[in-house]
């Protein structure tokens, strides 16, 4: 996403993202994987699998966290979101948000794009 000539890159490089999933080095949020079966009938397995094809091309923004994470946070504060939007994956349109606490990946919100 480019805004006045700036080009905005991801926080956490995706490839971090793909080693985290095929390695189950992430955390999803029980709201979460609640949110996923109510807006596309998905379970976890589904949930990697659609973290495991998302893109560089599909990174929206960044966004820093309004709270401090609610678990022992041993990152930057503010603690920074990549927000990735997907309309070509799995055949549904969803918008994700996403951050690493050390080394691990952590889902913090999956749903479908308004």
């Amino acid at each position: 996403m480019a805004k006045r000539g700036l080009t905005i890159k991801p926080k956490y490089d995706i490839k971090k993202v793909h080693e985290a999933i095929e390695n189950g080095y992430y955390y999803v949020y029980p709201r979460v994987l609640i949110q996923i079966k109510d807006d596309f009938g998905w379970r976890e397995k589904d949930l990697t699998t659609f973290f495991s094809r998302l893109r560089k091309k599909h990174f929206e923004k960044r966004m820093p966290m309004r709270n401090k994470p609610p678990h022992d946070y041993y990152g930057e504060i503010p603690a920074i979101y990549d927000v990735y939007k997907s309309d070509d994956i799995m055949g549904e349109k969803v918008y994700t948000h996403f951050y690493f606490n050390e080394d691990r990946l952590i889902i913090d919100s999956v749903h479908e794009q308004d």
